[in-house]
């Protein structure tokens, strides 16, 4: 085949044909004493290859390696191209769901200004992230086995559970009820006459409550639901408890009104929180190895900590008290440490592959030469009333 025949079957301007074999990526089998270009089954068949390498998303030089070089692993290239691809979609997803938003507000009030789109893009990105982070409970687990070495060893649920006081009668709510160990572990201290919401917005978190407690003979009531948006009248409850997860919440305050509105006239909020200098010496050792990353802080807690919570909450409660537990861990045990990190909101994305190989061997490094590490412990419960 000349080359408008060969253009012509394939689908492809002569014009590509021509620029392909320019860069040394198609050449035609054979040239007449004239010059004109011959094509055969071939080269029909090698130019199929590019076309699908080219839809995947590779460049014509990675094809080009694959082709005729072999330097490149064709499946890990097909590997990297999916997951780029994966997250553009999920950005695009993220998109259409902000326009979604203003979409609404513009029905709902009829204008919508540029800090009103803003304000939406922060709390769609915040949702997905949090929604992402707690779809099962792997990375909370994760989050958890470091703590196992801490040399303070009263319970934190036990400490929580002293320091709320349950009442014959009372109905609780508890937001954000993680994989329900403040319940089994408490369990042989419970009064049998209390009822008991448990919720969560993630539903495969609660799912993994609902089967931790399965066996702990009493009806626990279970709803999936967004804080900001609570499913009950106003006045329904007499406590309402949130564990290390109102920093999570979009809006702050939104779910603080509803709180309030939710619990009764005598009611107690119970809402728990780190400290700014919770883990301090390995947030300094990430500053070390990659500021860049921007995991040298605590993420999320930044928005909802002991330091600024009391501002945060007498907005909405007239009275607050603080409770504090300080501790420290001490331990040798690299994985938990870098485990710690890589499933944090941030560090899911950040600390993978290679990335996570350089920081576990720094981590490791420290550890060669010092022996342990050791790391401060900080949190608290505010005790709230309305």
């Amino acid at each position: 085949m000349k080359i408008s025949e060969f253009a012509k079957k394939s689908g492809v301007t002569v014009k590509t044909l021509i620029h392909y074999e320019k860069i040394g990526l198609l050449n035609p089998s054979d040239k007449t004493e004239a010059g004109y270009r011959i094509y055969t089954e071939k080269d029909f068949l090698t130019l199929q290859q590019i076309i699908t390498l080219k839809f995947i998303g590779l460049s014509l030089n990675e094809i080009k390696n694959i082709l005729y070089n072999n330097e490149e692993n064709i499946e890990e290239m097909i590997k990297f191209q999916k997951e780029a691809l994966e997250e553009k979609r999920r950005h695009l997803d993220t998109v259409i769901e902000v326009f979604l938003k203003a979409e609404d507000k513009i029905r709902n009030t009829g204008l919508l200004e540029v800090e009103n789109l803003i304000d939406i893009i922060k709390i769609t990105n915040i949702e997905n992230k949090v929604k992402k982070q707690y779809e099962n409970s792997e990375n909370f687990k994760n989050r958890l086995s470091l703590h196992s070495y801490n040399i303070n060893k009263t319970p934190w649920n036990s400490w929580c559970f002293a320091n709320i006081v349950f009442k014959n009668n009372m109905k609780v709510l508890e937001i954000g009820c993680g994989t329900g160990k403040f319940w089994s572990e408490n369990q042989g201290n419970l009064n049998k006459d209390i009822e008991i919401v448990l919720s969560d917005y993630s539903k495969g978190m609660l799912d993994t409550t609902r089967e931790n407690l399965i066996n702990l003979n009493r009806n626990f009531i279970y709803n999936n639901f967004n804080a900001e948006h609570i499913p009950y009248d106003d006045d329904s409850f007499d406590i309402i408890i949130a564990q290390h997860m109102l920093y999570l919440i979009p809006n702050i305050d939104k779910a603080l009104s509803e709180i309030k509105r939710v619990l009764k006239k005598d009611g107690t909020f119970y809402v728990t929180t780190n400290s700014c200098e919770a883990m301090k010496e390995l947030n300094s050792l990430v500053e070390k190895f990659d500021v860049s990353m921007g995991l040298h802080s605590n993420g999320m807690c930044e928005r909802f900590n002991l330091e600024n919570g009391k501002d945060i909450l007498k907005n909405h409660f007239k009275d607050t008290d603080v409770k504090v537990l300080k501790g420290k861990i001490i331990t040798s045990d690299v994985e938990a440490v870098v485990s710690y990190k890589s499933s944090s909101i941030k560090g899911t994305e950040i600390l993978k592959g290679n990335k996570k190989k350089e920081f576990t061997e720094y981590i490791r490094s420290y550890v060669d030469k010092n022996g342990t590490l050791e790391i401060t412990t900080k949190a608290g419960m505010f005790i709230c009333k309305k």
